[in-house]
């Protein structure tokens, strides 16, 4: 069998196979994006304020949470990041272990309290691991589907899975593209006049070598996200990942007097005093400690930041810090992954790019069908007729 007829079939079986699954995983994709927006355009009751004034102090702000959550532990506050956004503080129950393995892909559900940062008012609160249609849990939902396809780690496997699939895909759709006759202007435009078969078949090719570049980046990195475990350790062979913050702890004192909030803060800004605070990650257990999360100028991660300082909890003394601009090599390539999936790394444009590679994706997989069923249906209609 020639190379073009293996390629052919490969691309049109594989595509075939995972067809509505890509479908779903590009929509979805587009729409997450913006999520962070999108959310707030639909829940602005308890994800704006339009109160102006000094904000309340963190440790304020946690007190006046845990008075909705009191049987919960609160593990993370994210300040507002610009005028009109909320204090949201999180809170994470470990789920049941009777069902723990049905879900994906965290051991806790997380609830959310929104407080306007200047009165101190409570403006809501919700259960951001429940999935539902309604305006609370649509975005959640959406990041569900993408992720897992609401399917926990079953479908986590689907996903990454098929997203090493669709790089074959990709691949050996722009062998197939690849004009043979150095036509490339042709091959890189729709046929005027075309009539809709044509118009359709050019639609498929041009489409797909258009978007090639971008959707092998959001593919691989989507495989990334969820296989990290197998990338992670070919990446270090090259150069050293530094894995020692999942053991990070606090030394417990006998009087077991906590520092507060504010102190923690006053440690981390030490280290990057002209950062943006982007979160501050609450010690729960004895020997947890605080985790502050802030991002500097020129950072690729612009939604959460990647300086991290974490601060005992009981002396306020710094035990380990993180910077994005001292990473290793392979660090930085690790760094990457997340925020060139969504985009953020190059802005604007960056999410604009990822936003037209899930409906690229979907018009693909929609103009590749038509081109199967249409082939499909000319060979059933000779048969036909021969036998007629």
């Amino acid at each position: 069998m020639k190379t073009k007829k293996v390629f052919v079939k490969i691309h049109l079986y594989l595509s075939l196979f995972l067809g509505i699954i890509l479908g779903i995983v590009g929509i979805t994709g587009s729409i997450i994006v913006f999520d962070e927006a999108l959310d707030k355009m639909i829940n602005p009751d308890i994800l704006s304020v339009s109160s102006k004034g000094e904000h309340k102090p963190a440790s304020e702000i946690l007190k006046i949470a845990k008075n909705v959550y009191p049987d919960k532990n609160p593990a993370i506050i994210h300040p507002p990041k610009e005028n009109g956004d909320v204090f949201i503080v999180w809170f994470k129950v470990p789920k049941d272990a009777s069902t723990t393995k049905h879900k994906c892909c965290s051991a806790f559900n997380w609830y959310q309290v929104m407080v306007d940062p200047v009165s101190g008012n409570v403006l809501g609160k919700r259960n951001h691991s429940e999935y539902g249609l309604d305006r609370r849990h649509i975005i959640k939902t959406m990041h569900g589907l993408h992720s897992y396809l609401l399917m926990g780690s079953t479908g986590r496997n689907i996903i990454g899975i098929g997203g090493i699939l669709w790089l074959i895909i990709t691949i050996t759709g722009l062998y197939l593209w690849w004009p043979k006759n150095g036509k490339f202007k042709m091959a890189l435009t729709l046929k005027k006049d075309a009539n809709p078969i044509r118009f359709n078949f050019d639609l498929h090719r041009v489409g797909g070598i258009y978007s090639a570049l971008i959707l092998l980046v959001v593919t691989f990195t989507g495989v990334y996200i969820v296989y990290p475990q197998y990338i992670k350790p070919v990446v270090n062979v090259f150069s050293k990942i530094d894995e020692s913050s999942t053991n990070i702890t606090s030394k417990i004192v006998s009087n077991g007097k906590t520092i507060s909030i504010e102190e923690a803060l006053l440690s981390a800004n030490k280290i990057f005093p002209n950062a943006t605070l982007m979160a501050i990650g609450l010690p729960i257990k004895e020997k947890d400690t605080y985790r502050i999360y802030k991002r500097q100028e020129g950072e690729v991660r612009k939604s959460k930041g990647k300086s991290v300082v974490w601060v005992d909890q009981y002396s306020a003394e710094i035990i380990k810090t993180k910077d994005p601009s001292s990473m290793s090599a392979g660090e930085t390539f690790i760094n990457w992954q997340f925020p060139l999936h969504t985009g953020e790394a190059f802005g604007m444009t960056g999410r604009l790019l990822v936003f037209f590679s899930g409906i690229a994706t979907m018009l693909l997989v929609v103009t590749g069908t038509i081109i199967w069923y249409r082939k499909k249906r000319v060979k059933f209609l000779k048969q036909r007729n021969r036998y007629s």
